[in-house]
């Protein structure tokens, strides 16, 4: 509603009355699936991690991991038979975390902090490249001297190519001091493949 009046002084006044819509489709769409998740709706396929069973469904599980994809896809397969996928080597947290990546694009702050070397591992098993990407972004804020050498191994592990480039780009900036210490030796002599691109970047 608008109303317009003015005064003595030829100023025209307008006075209005504005109703915000804070209906947010992408949110509640990312809320639909996550209930999925989290009330088991309509599952048909249960992951089992030990002692802790997680349901979920098939068609989201192969949509997002071509691993998983590929277990259903294949009749002769236990998983595609019975809908029932066995992880031995991840924590209930790590897969949880996946799965929530699965159903709402998001990973949780507090388990990227505690676990992320776990979670670039269980994304690079399965081939979820979006959040092994999450991952590589969340780590390259947090590189250092100290870090820099397990960094190095993640990278050679995971092919972790958004890590890789920021590595390079911190042993630029702190070439002088990396270049002649006991970290540098280190990487050298366990990634030497991986030193000379490093250096490559420094020189070009």
């Amino acid at each position: 509603m608008y109303e317009f009046y003015s005064i003595t002084d030829d100023t025209l006044y307008i006075h209005c009355d504005v109703e915000v819509d804070c209906y947010n489709p992408i949110y509640n769409l990312e809320n639909k699936y996550s209930n999925m998740l989290e009330l088991g709706i309509f599952t048909d396929c249960v992951i089992k991690i030990g002692e802790d069973l997680i349901k979920t469904h098939r068609s989201i599980l192969a949509n997002n991991s071509k691993v998983f994809q590929t277990m259903f896809e294949q009749n002769g397969m236990i998983e595609a038979q019975n809908g029932e996928i066995i992880i031995s080597d991840f924590s209930p947290d790590c897969v949880q975390a996946m799965l929530e990546f699965f159903y709402n694009g998001k990973v949780n702050k507090g388990i990227l902090e505690s676990k992320v070397e776990d979670i670039i591992a269980i994304a690079h098993k399965y081939q979820v490249e979006p959040l092994k990407y999450e991952c590589e972004i969340f780590m390259s804020n947090l590189i250092d001297d100290e870090k820099f050498l397990n960094y190095c191994d993640i990278i050679d592990l995971y092919d972790a190519t958004t890590l890789e480039k920021n590595c390079k780009i911190y042993v630029r900036i702190n070439q002088d001091c990396l270049l002649i210490s006991e970290i540098w030796k280190e990487v050298e002599s366990k990634y030497p493949q991986l030193a000379i691109r490093f250096l490559k970047s420094v020189i070009f």
